[in-house]
């Protein structure tokens, strides 16, 4: 990915949308004979909603002629996810199931018109949310265990996503929070929750000394044994010559965790001529490009093979250190495009594979590409 967040009280509305309508709505007429029709939708919610209480949503329509309506059995009402919160599509009851946040919608379905969303949280009565991110020098940690120690909400606990976000609902008042993952320093930190609210960790850091990794390295790329040899996603099969493992000469750049590899051969596009990753205490991880395979040369790195020819790779890359060499799995895509007029490309051969080899290997002189 991806790959944020937002503070709210437990009945506040935090995102809004409300769209036009080109059409009217109905065949009221106008002093002028022109008809009457909903500009504007709005949703006024419950005070709030706990698991397992039934409430009610209102939609109040703003006219072109300047008054209002209420259109709460006009809409089609939906919520997702459902199982935080099940709503009736004519009458605009809701149900809340379990904690957590949810997406309520309105629109006008005749004609096809306009329409609103709010988001609430489902809650226990006189609890809060609690949200927040871990963050290693500004990176976020994945995977790592946010409980409650002490105070209301105790035993709660959550996993930190890709973006080091988490969320805890059900706490309030005086409690303790733990940050918690192998590898890394625990931190516990009190908090009074007395509203919705945002507690992060940005001081998480690895027990173990981060080893230095910035140098010059020679690059080597394998595809994988088992790329296809028949036309795959509307492009030929890999050519046997992008199928031999290719080197390039590569400089690392390190700031505490954090690494940029930076490919230094002169054929190598100047814009898509590096990526990030990030040391671990298990392991390293590298994203190369967007994800986003058979799109252009932005898909990951990107090299000028002849005047008519780019290679491109990309990715997610695992690796794991072995002595002073990293060896790695790029799960992603090797590619070869062709030009197709000023600045534009076709995708001519790809090969989309998830065991794709890459070493870094220390080198005294700088690597050539062959």
């Amino acid at each position: 990915m991806t790959l944020r967040t937002v503070v709210a009280a437990i009945a506040a509305v935090v995102a809004g949308l409300v769209a036009g309508c080109s059409h009217p709505t109905g065949p009221t007429g106008m002093p002028n004979g022109t008809s009457v029709g909903v500009v504007k939708l709005t949703i006024t919610p419950p005070d709030a909603i706990a698991p397992g209480q039934t409430v009610s949503f209102v939609a109040t329509a703003s006219m072109s002629d300047g008054t209002t309506q209420d259109y709460t059995r006009k809409v089609a009402w939906s919520a997702n996810p459902t199982s935080v919160l099940t709503i009736t599509r004519d009458t605009g009851q809701a149900t809340g199931q379990s904690v957590g946040d949810v997406t309520i919608e309105a629109f006008v379905p005749t004609p096809a018109c306009c329409h609103a969303q709010i988001t609430m949280t489902v809650l226990p009565p006189n609890t809060f949310r609690l949200t927040g991110k871990v963050l290693e020098s500004g990176l976020p940690v994945q995977g790592a265990t946010v409980a409650v120690l002490s105070g209301v909400g105790v035993g709660l606990s959550t996993t930190t996503d890709w973006e080091g976000s988490y969320r805890l609902y059900g706490v309030a008042g005086s409690i303790q929070i733990k940050f918690s993952k192998p590898g890394y320093a625990d931190i516990v930190k009190p908090f009074t929750a007395t509203q919705n609210d945002v507690l992060d960790f940005p001081e998480a850091h690895q027990t173990a000394a981060i080893p230095s990794l910035a140098g010059t390295y020679t690059l080597t790329l394998t595809a994988d044994s088992g790329c296809p040899s028949s036309a795959t996603r509307g492009a030929a099969a890999l050519p046997d010559d992008f199928r031999q493992p290719r080197s390039y000469a590569v400089s690392v750049t390190q700031d505490g965790p954090a690494l940029t590899v930076t490919l230094t051969d002169p054929a190598i596009m100047p814009k898509e001529n590096h990526f990030t990753g990030r040391f671990a205490p298990d392991s390293f991880e590298f994203e190369i490009g967007w994800g986003y395979f058979g799109y252009g040369l932005d898909d990951g790195v990107a090299e000028q093979v002849s005047s008519t020819q780019w290679f491109v790779f990309g990715g997610q890359m695992h690796a794991q250190r072995s002595g002073n060499a990293i060896n790695a799995r790029l799960d992603g895509a090797l590619e070869v495009y062709t030009p197709s007029g000023l600045n534009n490309y076709t995708l001519a051969s790809q090969c989309v594979a998830s065991n794709n080899q890459m070493t870094l290997t220390p080198a005294a002189q700088p690597a050539r590409h062959r």
